[in-house]
């Protein structure tokens, strides 16, 4: 499983020399199955680069795009996405079930709003939505794909990626906390989690930030390594930078998180997400 981290920063794109080393990117992030199924988690302004890469191989684009939910920050890239405006192009969307008309409103929907000047009937690629992951498990080939609602304002979905010997999870926009509902506690996640070979997870806050941001739908880096460990995981990469960090910040957290876990005694890795970061599992 090839994954490459397009956009890794929460909230606002932060382009500048701060943002260099962990990138300045919204959520996007590549997954190529064994089997060559590309899937594409998340539309933020990061997916503009991975699409021109797409255009220049020359190879017709066809992939399943997975949305985790409507906010801006996971969206508004689709329309610089270049691959949508080719009729050689075939994309399959699925998540959270309200995302796909949030993101086909990016555009102009016709009704004098103004956002784009394209709209989305407009675009030459077949796309089509599923709406699959809130029901069951999505089957790609040798790849299954799992979907659970995540504790964020106005909802959202994580991921699993499944193949018969490796396994991802994605779960950002999650704010971990044990005042959550049922179904969307710690234990919930770490149960979603457990085994995975790879855990990224949202981890926008620090420990003494997170009270004057309760109910934002984050969390903290010490969250993600509880739940990290919870779950049994070898690795953590923690994701959702907030826009405000620098790169020397960002840094400061993944040494935190790693000094954490060591007080734990875990043999957890964590990194902080990297933009034009690839692993492979």
């Amino acid at each position: 499983m090839y994954i490459k981290f397009w956009g890794t920063r929460g909230s606002i794109a932060t382009p500048g020399p701060d943002t260099v080393k962990f990138g300045g990117n919204t959520s996007c992030v590549e997954v190529v199955s064994t089997k060559g199924h590309r899937l594409i988690i998340d539309a933020g302004t990061g997916i503009r680069a991975l699409g021109d890469e797409l255009v220049q191989t020359g190879q017709p684009v066809h992939l399943t795009l997975l949305l985790t939910h409507t906010h801006w920050d996971h969206i508004l890239g689709m329309a610089f996405f270049k691959p949508v405006y080719l009729e050689s192009t075939v994309i399959t969307i699925d998540g959270c079930p309200k995302a796909f008309w949030g993101l086909a409103n990016v555009f102009d929907d016709r009704k004098g709003n103004g956002y784009f000047p394209v709209a989305f009937d407009e675009l030459k690629a077949k796309i089509r939505h599923l709406e699959r992951l809130p029901s069951g498990p999505l089957q790609l080939g040798d790849l299954t794909i799992d979907g659970i609602e995540t504790h964020h304002p106005q909802g959202g979905m994580g991921f699993r990626l499944r193949e018969p010997d490796r396994s991802l999870v994605f779960l950002t926009d999650n704010e971990l906390t044990n005042e959550a509902p049922l179904g969307k506690q710690p234990e919930d996640y770490a149960a979603f989690a457990q085994g995975c070979d790879l855990l990224i997870h949202d981890a926008q806050y620090l420990p003494e930030e997170i009270a004057s941001h309760r109910g934002w739908g984050h969390s903290t880096y010490v969250d993600a390594v509880e739940l990290a460990i919870l779950a049994g995981v070898p690795r953590l990469i923690l994701f959702h930078h907030d826009p405000a960090r620098n790169d020397r910040e960002i840094q400061e957290i993944e040494a935190r998180a790693r000094k954490l876990a060591k007080t734990r005694k875990s043999t957890l890795k964590v990194a902080a997400a990297r933009e034009g970061q690839v692993i492979l599992l």
